[in-house]
């Protein structure tokens, strides 16, 4: 990449004209590869605009726009996601092709790094609109602007859940406050079926706050806040294909209805108050990404829908000194030290067919805790390695136990679908998780024959793991 860069024109910016190489829909000629999707380029006065979207399932996801700068004569954009910063380079080549060039900092104390991408983009043809889309595109752009307008605004919905794999189909339900204080302040916070949460965003940190542990994340604030709770902001810059769909009062409002067909069969249909351009109603349908995947279908229905609503600025600080929080970060990258050695945190939870167990009950076995969820990439391809030391250290004293915070009926409906034999218990609200500190998915813990936690690993490292097993053995 180094090479690459030496040979980039470096008075792009100053030639005549030549910043209108960038205008354009640009797509990644690599479509496979995992990292930036599309780049839309457009003038907006002096201003060059870059729009982008990074690989993401179901849908891509969405950075929102950002000004290029010019560094060294190339220009530059610069995104700041909160967790992390993007520098990413715009450079046209000679064969009408664009090259961006990225590389990410992660602000989130995880140690990760990035080498960098280089990575080619064609430009598109945009097809004309027809007549029934650009009235649709029309309508959400007032939307959009009502959205980006925002003063001070609290918002109160309800979403509902449907996730369906075979025969199961799992309803879950989260209630959820939004309060918002322009231009950079807000406060969410979500109950349900997950952990209880509370998202503050201060004007410079952002703030994920868990009461029921008294424990928090800390993060840069993200520069832009068009993210998943303000995203109607950038409705009329969403690809998809958007046509009005029909009109319904909805709670006492007169709604316009609007369907917008996403990419990879993905629909979403709202019902936007006409006097208002706010939306009352939100149906998001997601097909499964493989044949033996989970479809979702969500409905977020807005019940308080207030603007002009003046808060108190403490709504929107947080001090975890005050509160005497733990930092759940911290306390994750410190488990493998302050847990291995001590006790196992003791619990009782219920397996797939409802039977408690009780770890404390299964003192003299060396014990693997394998915390896992159907929705999680790399805890599937772990299983079959769950699996094989399950099958093979049963009788030798190992007792095997998935850990899942999921619905029983999908767990147990995927464990049968690929022959999973080892039982999984049910892990509402991530409560057992939080006690061993976990953060990321899957992560391994050994318990030995005396009870105390032996291992903790976050990830699956196959050989690591056996060696364990034979210190302990059982293996």
């Amino acid at each position: 990449m180094k090479a690459m860069l030496l040979l980039l024109p470096v008075c792009l910016l100053a030639q005549p004209g030549a910043t209108d190489l960038l205008s354009g829909t640009w797509s990644n000629e690599n479509q496979q590869g995992g990292g930036i999707t599309q780049v839309v380029v457009r003038r907006d006065g002096s201003r060059i605009v870059a729009h982008v979207w990074g690989s993401c399932q179901p849908i891509d996801c969405d950075w929102g726009e950002a000004d290029a700068e010019a560094w060294n004569g190339i220009p530059m954009v610069i995104w700041k996601h909160g967790f992390s910063t993007v520098r990413m380079e715009l450079v046209p080549q000679p064969d009408g092709r664009l090259v961006v060039v990225y590389r990410t900092e992660y602000n989130d104390q995880s140690g990760r790094s990035d080498p960098g991408h280089a990575e080619f983009f064609a430009l598109q043809q945009v097809k004309p609109e027809s007549v029934e889309t650009s009235a649709a595109r029309a309508l959400l752009k007032s939307v959009s602007e009502t959205y980006r307008s925002l003063a001070d605004a609290r918002f109160e919905s309800t979403e509902t859940v449907n996730r369906q794999t075979g025969k199961s189909e799992i309803r879950s339900e989260n209630s959820r406050v939004l309060l918002f204080s322009a231009p950079d302040h807000m406060r969410v916070e979500t109950r349900g079926s997950g952990e209880q949460s509370i998202l503050i965003e201060d004007g410079s940190e952002e703030w994920q706050v868990f009461p029921q542990s008294n424990e928090y994340i800390r993060e840069p604030q993200a520069k832009d806040l068009s993210g998943r709770y303000l995203a109607y902001r950038l409705l009329d810059r969403a690809r998809g294909t958007p046509r009005i769909s029909g009109h319904q009062q909805f709670e006492g409002a007169d709604c316009t209805m609007v369907q917008i067909e996403r990419e990879r069969g993905v629909k979403q249909e709202l019902w936007i108050d006409d006097a208002t351009h706010l939306v009352r109603k939100d149906v998001y349908d997601e097909p499964p990404a493989t044949p033996d995947g989970i479809a979702r279908r969500s409905q977020t229905v807005y019940t308080v829908v207030r603007t002009g609503e003046k808060f108190d600025p403490a709504l929107f600080r947080y001090d975890p000194a005050v509160a005497q929080a733990k930092d759940r970060r911290q306390l994750s990258r410190e488990a493998p030290v302050s847990l291995v050695g001590k006790p196992a945190p003791d619990f009782a939870l219920r397996d797939l067919e409802g039977r408690e167990v009780k770890l404390g009950e299964l003192r003299g076995k060396v014990v693997l805790l394998d915390f896992w969820g159907t929705w999680c990439g790399y805890c599937r391809e772990a299983l079959p390695s769950i699996e094989l030391l399950h099958r093979a250290g049963e009788n030798r004293g190992l007792a095997v136990l998935g850990v899942d915070a999921e619905a029983p009926e999908l767990a147990r409906e995927y464990a049968a679908k690929y022959g999973y034999t080892f039982p999984t218990l049910a892990d509402p609200h991530d409560a057992v998780a939080a006690r061993y500190h976990v953060a990321a998915w899957p992560t391994t813990v050994l318990i030995d024959r005396e009870g105390n936690v032996a291992y903790l690993e976050e990830g699956m490292e196959p050989q690591k793991l056996r060696d364990a097993l034979r210190r302990l053995g059982v293996w």
